[in-house]
């Protein structure tokens, strides 16, 4: 989990790999591991990349079917989030422990950045094809 604060916090260089879901509570944005593949980018990248699908993938946001409101009020707010106009919270959850957001504090801890380790799930492991495997 990862809390931008500032403008300055776009900045930070993030690896978002295929097996990653993220998560923006504050839009309610959910977005599926697989979704935009993996990536290495900034943070303002990675929300211009969802930005971008978004909008090319979604017929009713633009020409003469731009009337659905809600969707474009959600894309508003994404690119505020983009231009740094607003705190938000990022979660990165991957069951394989394949992402990453740049720590400028290292060694130390970043205060922003909160890592939580836990062990996949049998469902998780089923999807990545762990169970079907004779080791």
């Amino acid at each position: 989990m990862f809390d931008v604060k500032t403008a300055e916090d776009l900045n930070r260089d993030v690896f978002k790999s295929e097996t990653c879901s993220l998560e923006i509570p504050e839009i309610e944005l959910e977005l599926q591991p697989g979704t935009l593949g993996s990536m290495y980018t900034t943070m303002e990248g990675l929300l211009d990349n969802i930005s971008t699908h978004l909008s090319d993938t979604n017929p009713f946001g633009s020409g003469d079917s731009d009337t659905n409101l809600k969707f474009l009020e959600f894309i508003d707010r994404l690119k505020m989030l983009q231009a740094g106009e607003k705190p938000f919270t990022v979660i990165l959850d991957d069951p394989l422990s394949n992402c990453f957001i740049y720590n400028p504090h290292a060694p130390a801890d970043d205060p922003q950045i909160h890592v939580e380790v836990y062990s996949r799930t049998w469902d998780q492991d089923e999807e990545l094809g762990i169970n079907d495997m004779d080791v």
